[in-house]
């Protein structure tokens, strides 16, 4: 390579094939649960739908509403109704396995 070739490519970048790439790729939990879902039954495959369906009405529910959207008494019930809604499938869950 001569010398006015050498000046001419200076100022360009380096080709993107030449780069490294720092950045590591990870998996959501979703890509994880569709990735693994292939071997799964019709009964787990319903199983993990209502999962992320009861996640998502969690986050939008119970975390969001209450500090954006309620007043305080809204809030209170709404959180009033999800903790016994909670310690009652707490119970139940330890009741099965005990009784």
């Amino acid at each position: 390579m001569n010398h006015i070739q050498a000046q001419k490519n200076k100022g360009q970048s380096v080709a993107a094939s030449r780069t490294k790439n720092s950045m590591k790729y990870r998996e959501t939990i979703r890509e994880r649960k569709l990735r693994k879902a292939s071997g799964k039954d019709f009964f787990e495959k319903a199983g993990d739908a209502i999962a992320d369906f009861v996640e998502s009405l969690y986050w939008m529910y119970y975390i969001h509403l209450p500090y954006y959207l309620m007043t305080s008494f809204d809030s209170f019930c709404l959180h009033t109704f999800f903790l016994i809604i909670f310690s009652l499938s707490v119970f139940g869950v330890i009741k099965y396995f005990l009784l």
